[in-house]
């Protein structure tokens, strides 16, 4: 009898294992099929990127994207907005140093990737004068300001806006961000990001006076979605070894002093004043 109740219990001993080898993962498992392509897609440069300790000595190849802010619409003393501002206080250090503008009026990050108004992609144009200047032994910067004409676009154009578009648009915003800062990267550039102001608050947002068909409550909505837009490029900049430029903790697109007659841009002033916020995150990695 002993015999055969330990038999007996041999075998459930050997069934009960193999069942628990052999039981599917429970509900705290995450299904193969729920993990995107996006998120399953190797970064062209990986996630735990760092910064160069130092940019290599001598002049330096800057090229610099974006949209209006970026072109320097506003500027009435005619110097171009940031970048060639910006140039002046590289070169003091740096001589022979260049800079690409490759800002335009009205872009937002979809035109940035693949182009508009006839002309070819920002990204892919920078891309390529960045590898040149690295083959040639020199030290690369791009700096990256976009975003703005997203947030105009999305409520002046989008129809009828509910939090699912919200969250959708930036979804789509976010998965450009990491399509732009992963390429400029992976060229081997050090790269600067900047921070979206709050552009709900800009004059022309409050007077109603460029874009016309975002109401009140869009306005809302924009102001909340900036802040959602910046902690993406906080995120995307810290995971791909960007380094970021704060415009929302300021009031340059505020400021009546900053600010162009448009109520949008910056007058000369006003980029003068944002020519020192890039100069203060770019100066701490040059050496003469």
């Amino acid at each position: 009898m002993k015999k055969i109740i330990w038999i007996i219990s041999a075998v459930f001993l050997i069934l009960a294992c193999t069942l628990g080898e052999s039981a599917p993962l429970q509900a705290e498992d995450t299904p193969v099929e729920s993990i995107s392509a996006a998120e399953s897609a190797t970064p062209l440069v990986p996630a735990e990127a760092t910064l160069p300790a130092a940019l290599p000595a001598g002049p330096l190849t800057l090229v610099a994207l974006g949209d209006s802010l970026t072109q320097g619409d506003g500027d009435d003393a005619g110097l171009g907005g940031y970048p060639g501002r910006l140039l002046e206080q590289v070169n003091a250090v740096r001589p022979g140093s260049t800079m690409t503008n490759l800002g335009q009026s009205g872009w937002n990050s979809d035109a940035l990737i693949n182009g508009d108004q006839g002309l070819e992609s920002q990204l892919d144009r920078a891309i390529t004068e960045l590898q040149n200047a690295t083959a040639q032994g020199r030290g690369t910067v791009a700096l990256v300001w976009i975003g703005s004409n997203d947030l105009w676009y999305l409520y002046e154009y989008g129809g009828e806006i509910n939090d699912e578009g919200d969250v959708q648009d930036l979804a789509h915003f976010e998965a450009n961000m990491d399509l732009i800062l992963s390429r400029l990267r992976g060229s081997g550039a050090l790269v600067l990001v900047a921070l979206l102001d709050d552009q709900s608050q800009r004059p022309v947002a409050l007077k109603g006076e460029a874009f016309t068909a975002v109401t009140p409550d869009e306005l809302k909505r924009m102001s909340v979605q900036a802040t959602r837009y910046n902690e993406v490029i906080t995120a995307k900049a810290a995971q791909y070894g960007a380094l970021t430029v704060d415009f929302y903790n300021t009031d340059i697109f505020t400021n009546p002093a900053t600010l162009y007659d448009d109520g949008n841009h910056p007058n000369s002033a006003g980029y003068e004043a944002i020519t020192q916020k890039w100069w203060e995150i770019l100066s701490s990695s040059i050496n003469p």
